[in-house]
């Protein structure tokens, strides 16, 4: 069949319409943020059922803790009432792997946080079934162990505990271990009686699962989900998308926001489309008759949601903007972050800035110049760059195997090349400039002399955070005002 992005529904609908639209693939599968999973899933459920609710032809799942066996028993039975039959998976675990026992474990996490434990606790099953763990094991003492590799529980486990909690007072246990993918692979290949339709929601999908091109050979897959990076191309996709929801929400309502409400709005919230729809009802309600909504309403009512990124605090740092780098450390503050977190970024972005401001005031630097442009930094300062990054490489290579051990005496192995693992290096990623220009525009705001004093700074400022009874964010304003003070 095919795979399509949530911005076709309409005219996928559209086709299904015609004669050969055949009434419609056997199964969709639904996936991605939330809020656009379920829009889709219902503008889909309307198509094939005008009236859902209630009615004898449509069953619904959850995804977390039905059976696979089940879920496909109905889609093979014809339903009692004539016509089309629907059954549902919503929220379905099977598309998830171990390695996305991380990211469902993170869920967990700030849905505990934001004091939401039906969906907290579901997660942590998820998890917990992915990774073959119990809740026994979660509960003993080799907790860590048995966490996925690279996932950081944090210092203060007591969110685990509170979820263990949660689980045996409701009597929730971990999903059994079944081939629930392979099961259902064979169905949709075998085929549905005619008019039955399946129909699965997800948050994420392995694409390299055969399932999923099972589902894509036979039916149609729907991709909600939306980039959560924070590259230009990635929020220009969120601004749309939130543009979008903003019209759909207030044009029934007969209400508009202009550019600056919508700009305040988001900078209010960040990506999250939940906590921007429910702001968008409260601000319609707030306006009352009034039409139109503005910056000043969206700042009389509404609290900052949004979870600043930590390059925000250190670029403001690198540009000496003392009063936007007070404002986005008690942000991340507020938001959970440690101080010791704050301060490595801090002493990692400085770090930056003297490696930079080091090749500047080097031989290889003289192509370099306050006011140079971004073409003519590509062609004539990034090449010196990379040579520079080169030979510093070639040079503590050298010192890494003139200070190995050698060889024993007979032995009839080389000494390896030693390979340099080093934070030095300028351009890491030398296909990609920019970050290389902006960083080097950034170092000449400070002089040697400004940097060096930063490290010892730095330096003091851990120990003041470890030892002193002060509060952390008293003793990081003093850094950072000291650090910006020109």
């Amino acid at each position: 069949m095919a795979e399509i992005s949530y911005q076709q529904l309409a005219s996928h609908l559209k086709d299904l319409d015609q004669p050969a639209g055949g009434g419609g693939p056997p199964v969709y599968l639904i996936h991605g943020e939330d809020l656009l999973v379920a829009g889709v899933f219902d503008e889909i459920l309307r198509r094939f059922l005008p009236a859902p609710q209630g009615s004898l032809n449509y069953e619904p799942f959850d995804g977390a803790s039905a059976d696979i066996g089940d879920v496909l028993a109905a889609v093979n039975t014809f339903s009692l009432m004539p016509g089309t039959k629907v059954v549902a998976l919503k929220d379905a675990r099977i598309f998830h792997t171990k390695e996305a026992a991380s990211g469902l474990l993170e869920q967990a996490r700030k849905a505990h946080t934001d004091g939401d434990m039906a969906k907290a606790g579901r997660c942590f099953l998820r998890a917990l079934g992915q990774l073959g763990q119990t809740i026994e094991d979660m509960g003993g003492p080799g907790r860590r162990d048995s966490l996925p590799a690279g996932f950081d529980p944090g210092g203060d486990e007591g969110w685990i505990d509170a979820l263990l909690a949660y689980c045996a007072a409701n009597n929730l246990t971990v999903p059994a271990a079944a081939d629930s993918a392979g099961m259902l692979e064979r169905a949709i290949a075998k085929g549905f009686p005619r008019g039955n339709h399946l129909i699965i929601t997800t948050d994420a999908v392995d694409r390299r699962r055969s399932l999923y091109k099972a589902v894509g050979e036979d039916g149609v897959i729907i991709d909600c989900s939306v980039p959560r990076g924070e590259r230009k191309a990635d929020r220009d996709v969120q601004d749309a998308v939130l543009s979008e929801h903003v019209k759909t929400f207030l044009g029934p309502r007969r209400k508009s926001m202009n550019r600056s409400a919508f700009q305040a709005l988001c900078e209010m919230t960040g990506f999250n489309l939940g906590t921007f729809s429910h702001n968008l009802e409260m601000l319609a309600d707030y306006v009352g008759g009034r039409a139109d909504i503005t910056a000043g309403d969206v700042q009389a009512v509404l609290t900052r949601s949004k979870k600043d990124p930590i390059y925000e605090l250190t670029n403001a740092v690198a540009e000496r903007d003392r009063d936007q780098a007070f404002f986005f450390l008690r942000s991340l503050l507020e938001g959970g972050m440690h101080a010791l977190q704050a301060l490595s970024a801090i002493a990692n972005q400085v770090r930056k800035l003297l490696v930079a401001k080091d090749f500047t005031e080097s031989p290889s630097g003289a192509a370099w110049h306050r006011g140079c442009s971004f073409p003519q930094f590509q062609k004539d300062v990034m090449p010196a760059v990379v040579q520079h990054d080169r030979e510093l490489l070639t040079l503590l290579e050298s010192w890494e195997s003139d200070l190995a051990e050698p060889p024993v005496a007979g032995s009839k192995k080389k000494r390896a090349k030693a390979k340099v693992a080093t934070e030095l290096v300028l351009a890491r990623n030398p296909g990609n400039a920019f970050p290389v220009y902006q960083l080097i525009k950034k170092s000449d705001g400070f002089s040697r002399e400004e940097l060096l004093r930063a490290v010892q700074l730095l330096s003091e400022t851990d120990s003041r955070l470890k030892s002193s009874a002060l509060d952390a964010s008293l003793i990081l304003e003093r850094l950072i005002w000291q650090i910006c003070e020109k």
